[in-house]
């Protein structure tokens, strides 16, 4: 029994570290294309204001940034690198600004883990068709699946994960096209029947912690040093 709790457990991280990003890539993408950006360096670039006031405990223009889903200097540090150039003088109050920061050249959704996904959906996709609450969901899931005290699910709770985390992708997936909603649900049914080996467990475990580990020091640089 405890290797099947645990299986559960495995395939529940797999949906929503490997299966979800894949969809909430391509809402993204669909997102920015619809705005008129020619890829995700053009769409960050125009966005960069708003994330850093998301990032940054020092604001630029003096607006009190959100800490309700605080974006880390690791995550800004996917999207965008430093320039070399002053603050054109339209935000700078001292310190560091967006204005010295470029989005990184040729870069893809592809950078995007599940946290910056959603964050970025949150916050700059708003405006379009999309039911936030699917997405709250999968992150809320996604965070007790992480902060779990054992790397087990009981029948109950993965019952309930596996649906509400289905039901909320497939939404968000046939928003897109239904070619992206026919792949997500291929590696939905490939998870549900996949059966989970001793090794795979054990190495799905280590990136767990990896990403426990990762989120503490992120949390604690986060409260305790200015960025940059």
């Amino acid at each position: 029994m405890a290797h099947v709790d645990e299986a559960r457990y495995g395939r529940t991280c797999l949906l929503v570290l490997n299966v979800c990003p894949f969809t909430l890539r391509h809402v993204i993408d669909d997102f920015f294309t619809k705005q008129g950006s020619p890829d995700i360096q053009d769409f960050v670039e125009k966005n960069k204001h708003d994330l850093y006031h998301i990032m940054a405990k020092k604001c630029c223009c003096r607006l009190i940034p959100s800490r309700v889903t605080p974006m880390y200097s690791s995550q800004w540090d996917l999207l965008y690198k430093r320039n070399l150039l002053p603050c054109k003088g339209i935000c700078s109050v001292g310190g560091d600004c967006p204005c010295k920061f470029d989005a990184i050249p040729g870069i893809t959704s592809d950078v995007m883990d599940i946290t910056l996904c959603c964050l970025v959906i949150k916050n700059i996709c708003q405006g379009a068709a999309i039911n936030m609450t699917h997405i709250d969901k999968i992150r809320d899931i996604r965070n007790k699946l992480i902060h779990a005290s054992s790397a087990t699910l009981d029948e109950p709770t993965y019952n309930g994960y596996w649906s509400d985390v289905k039901t909320a992708i497939l939404y968000l997936a046939n928003m897109v096209s239904p070619t992206v909603h026919t792949d997500t649900l291929k590696m939905i049914q490939d998870l549900e029947t996949r059966v989970m080996n001793r090794y795979e467990l054990e190495e799905l475990k280590k990136v767990i912690v990896n990403l426990q580990k990762v989120e503490e020091v992120c949390i604690i640089i986060y409260r305790v040093i200015d960025f940059r």
